[in-house]
């Protein structure tokens, strides 16, 4: 039941891009299965797995899931009250790609805005990596099952013509016939890839799409954070013209000080 389930899908999308999706019943999707031979199988394998991989990659790869809308206000209410190791603990074992992203700042808070902006762009390019890496299975199944179909045609073809010279050709259809039948797989070769081929572009552009919000909200961060710094240090009493003018000049990220107000403080986050 499960098989003549999935055969039926499978040969509905194959009937609807030929445009006979009228012919379509159990008995008929099951007889031109068959008639495409074994390489037919290969291609439903194919197709199932391609599907199983972009389902995981659907859920994976969304906005919501790698861009949480809380985390960035949780991180900013950490901050306020408890600095640097507050916001950690925020960001600590979060998997999405804000949260490693972030976590990676905070973890080299005494950094300078270069080495902070040089941490985003290492941390982003393993983070796209991550993404796209489930994507590759489904490139390989768009490029191999045309392969696949027209295997199974030149299969076809090769009994087609085996037929017609041991039947002769004073009738058409001992040769028609398996032409016919051997096309089946090359067209359920297509109906597979062409999917496939639109969903692992789709899903490409959107991981793409996603880290560059995510490295130009952690970049807004860095430079919200490190003006922050130096208006604190400006505002100090107690800093001496030498620190001042080493803190402006390296433009580090430091930990806010407890006496700020959390007008400053909230500089360090950026809006949602």
């Amino acid at each position: 039941m499960l098989i003549r389930t999935a055969l039926t899908v499978f040969a509905l999308l194959a009937y609807a891009s030929l445009g006979l999706a009228d012919e379509l019943d159990p008995e008929t999707v099951l007889t031109s299965f068959e008639r495409g031979g074994k390489i037919m199988w290969a291609i439903l394998l194919a197709s199932v797995v391609g599907c199983a991989f972009a389902a995981e990659r659907f859920l994976t790869i969304r906005k919501g899931a790698q861009i949480p809308k809380r985390l960035m206000a949780d991180l900013r209410e950490a901050m306020v009250s408890g600095g640097v190791s507050a916001g950690l603990e925020v960001v600590e074992g979060n998997r999405s790609a804000m949260g490693r992203v972030m976590y990676s700042l905070l973890s080299r808070s005494g950094a300078t805005r270069r080495e902070l902006e040089t941490t985003v762009d290492d941390e982003g390019s393993r983070i796209l990596y991550d993404l796209r890496a489930n994507l590759r299975p489904i490139g390989i199944i768009a490029s191999i099952a045309p392969l696949l179909g027209l295997l199974g045609t030149v299969f076809g073809l090769i009994a087609a013509f085996r037929q017609a010279a041991e039947l002769g050709m004073d009738d058409p259809r001992n040769f028609a016939a398996g032409i016919y039948e051997a096309l089946y797989t090359t067209a359920f070769g297509l109906v597979v890839a062409i999917p496939m081929v639109i969903i692992y572009h789709m899903l490409r552009n959107r991981a793409d799409n996603i880290m560059r919000e995510v490295e130009e909200r952690a970049l807004a961060f860095i430079s919200a954070a490190s003006n922050r710094a130096e208006r604190a240090t400006r505002s100090s009493p107690a800093v001496t013209t030498a620190s001042h003018r080493a803190t402006a000049g390296s433009g580090r990220y430091a930990e806010p000080a407890q006496h700020e107000t959390r007008a400053d403080s909230e500089d360090t986050s950026v809006d949602e």
